[in-house]
């Protein structure tokens, strides 16, 4: 079943190196209008204006984090499409009890990472700008995506692999759906949101004395 939905491998490729493209526009362009105006606040001793500006990582910690804020809005879709699969679950008669648990969870997961991902914008902001109070903050965010982040990755992954191993877990026809749609999705987003969390505890510690 999962064979019919699939697509060539040359066009995954093609079209996730244009959503790369694409989706690279707006935390470019909100990175170079934030940036160079938040250099002050890594102003030292000795330094000119052409040289002073944030360590590397944390920059690309900053870009990472309106990366992915950017995709809060639109993740929204993800547990609307979860929602939909469950009333039509139901419309069509053939909702089984762990069926419906399954897109619901999947679709309460999405929500909190749709969640996760808002207060992502503002923390680059003030990342570039080298707050004094983001040290502790960023510190705590970081700690908190580690663990949020990683128990989605662990747990909708191995969520996958029971689908696909045991097909008459669900109906074939709503695992192949919920595999392609919606379970794979927010793993590739678990595992960015785990990268950035990384990235930005190592950040934090740039703003320790």
């Amino acid at each position: 079943m999962e064979a019919a939905f699939a697509l060539p491998t040359g066009l995954i490729v093609v079209a996730l190196a244009l959503a790369g493209l694409l989706g690279a526009i707006v935390p470019t362009c909100l990175y170079l209008y934030v940036e160079p105006r938040g250099r002050r606040g890594w102003a030292v001793a000795g330094d000119t204006p052409s040289t002073r500006r944030a360590p590397l990582l944390v920059r690309l910690t900053a870009w990472m984090s309106f990366a992915v804020g950017q995709v809060a809005l639109p993740w929204l879709l993800v547990p609307a499409a979860c929602v939909a699969l469950v009333l039509l679950q139901l419309k069509l008669g053939v909702a089984r009890p762990i069926g419906l648990g399954v897109t619901g969870a999947l679709g309460a997961v999405a929500l909190l990472q749709a969640i996760l991902a808002v207060r992502l914008f503002p923390l680059g902001v003030r990342l570039l700008a080298r707050d004094p109070r983001v040290c502790e903050a960023a510190a705590a965010t970081a700690r908190w995506s580690v663990i949020v982040q990683g128990a989605i990755l662990v747990g909708v992954f191995g969520l996958g692999w029971a689908m696909q191993t045991v097909p008459s877990l669900v109906h074939p026809v709503l695992r192949a759906t919920l595999v392609w749609t919606i379970v794979r999705p927010i793993v590739a987003y678990a595992a960015l949101g785990l990268l950035h969390a990384l990235m930005l505890d190592r950040s934090a510690r740039s703003f320790r004395p």
